[in-house]
């Protein structure tokens, strides 16, 4: 049995230096030099745990109001509103430059790396050639492979050491949790040093996300929307991200805001967002929240970081309650899902387990055909009527 594992890490070992060597020759014509590949590369070796991260799935999805609370527990908010007074003329000089509300940069720095606390501790050079080299898919294997080569750019077009890239297991890097391609990208050296330094300096982490946020097309002064209540008679066609109108004119269908108030910015455009059923929650978001997404395209984490960033200026809690009663789904149960919808020529996108917003308006799109409340929202009543009308 020993003989035959250490045979197998052996060829292991065989792949990815011949991976390596092919690898190097893309390099060098992308503009690296061949003896800083040779030097990075030195001893880089595939990092098992790295692996084993990628091909390992959660047997169950997680409930977006399980990852709202933990996202804006009071004492995140709290360290959050003390960093906002602590870098306020900072955040002044960022906001007149960028136009992005302060509120926003210090809630993604928190959902990224907690505060610039935790931000992983992984060579990403290694963590990338591993996903490159043990790649589940030729899709994966092209992304990790421009990703390391962005990752080497950043190592010689800034004259940072072998080694110094540290970030998260996939590759993400330093306290905004860049990418190496958007950092080449969006990463700011705004106090001048000479170093666009994402992982020490504040001033550098804040100007880079605020820059990505910019560069994204935030708008100045737009606010990112409201939690609204939708009439009893609301037309479920006009549940969409593609649907959007005046908040004026959400006004005149009988949507009204949650806290009561009228619109602040009625003239701005939204659609409609219902995160969790029509028996949960329900917002208007504007052009900003789809900017967060261009960030981290997961709905949760979008809502997150909008309702973070109100928390953090005061601002009040999601009013209605969410569906608490229901249960996560497994990615299983949501890849039954997946191919059912995609069988009915509902386009789910790939059957991966995840609820993105492909998933969501496939299963918005079914509901309407069927006589259901198009509202999107995926759960076991949802998995049983599916199954049912597939029979």
């Amino acid at each position: 049995m020993a003989l035959v594992l250490l045979a197998s890490i052996a060829q292991a070992e065989m792949s990815f230096m011949q991976w390596k060597q092919d690898f190097k020759k893309e390099a060098v014509s992308s503009g690296i030099d061949s003896s800083l590949f040779d030097q990075t590369f030195k001893d880089i070796t595939p990092d098992p745990v790295v692996i084993k991260l990628d091909t390992s799935q959660p047997e169950f999805t997680r409930n977006i109001w399980d990852y709202i609370d933990n996202a804006t527990s009071e004492k995140r908010i709290k360290r959050g509103q003390r960093l906002l007074q602590k870098y306020r003329v900072l955040f002044d000089k960022l906001e007149d430059q960028y136009g992005v509300q302060r509120e926003i940069i210090v809630a993604i720095w928190a959902m990224e790396s907690d505060f610039g606390r935790n931000y992983g501790s992984k060579n990403v050079i290694r963590s990338l050639a591993a996903l490159a080299h043990h790649a589940r898919s030729e899709k994966r294997e092209k992304f990790a492979k421009q990703e390391l080569l962005a990752a080497l750019h950043v190592i010689q077009d800034n004259k940072f050491s072998v080694g110094s890239l540290i970030g998260s297991w996939a590759g993400a890097m330093g306290q905004p949790q860049f990418m190496p391609s958007s950092y080449l990208k969006y990463a700011v050296d705004y106090n001048n040093d000479g170093q666009k330094n994402i992982w020490e300096t504040e001033s550098d982490v804040f100007a880079s996300i605020a820059n990505f946020l910019k560069k994204s097309g935030w708008r100045e002064l737009e606010d990112w929307g409201t939690e609204v209540i939708l009439p009893r008679d609301f037309d479920w066609k006009l549940n969409s991200s593609r649907y959007e109108l005046r908040f004026v004119q959400w006004r005149s269908m009988g949507v009204t805001n949650a806290s009561g108030q009228s619109f602040s910015q009625p003239q701005r455009l939204a659609s409609v967002f219902i995160p969790a059923g029509r028996f949960g929650p329900a917002f208007l978001v504007t052009h900003n929240f789809n900017v967060i997404k261009k960030y981290n395209k997961s709905l949760s984490y979008a809502l997150a970081v909008a309702q973070l960033s109100r928390l953090f200026a005061g601002g009040e809690g999601i009013r209605i309650g969410w569906p608490r009663t229901d249960k996560a789904l497994s990615t299983e149960q949501i890849k039954v899902i997946q191919t059912l919808l995609n069988e009915k020529n509902h386009n789910s996108g790939i059957v991966d387990g995840k609820i993105g917003s492909k998933t969501r308006e496939a299963v918005r799109t079914w509901q309407l055909e069927n006589g259901f409340a198009g509202d999107g929202y995926i759960n076991l009543d949802l998995l049983k009527e599916i199954l049912t009308k597939s029979n």
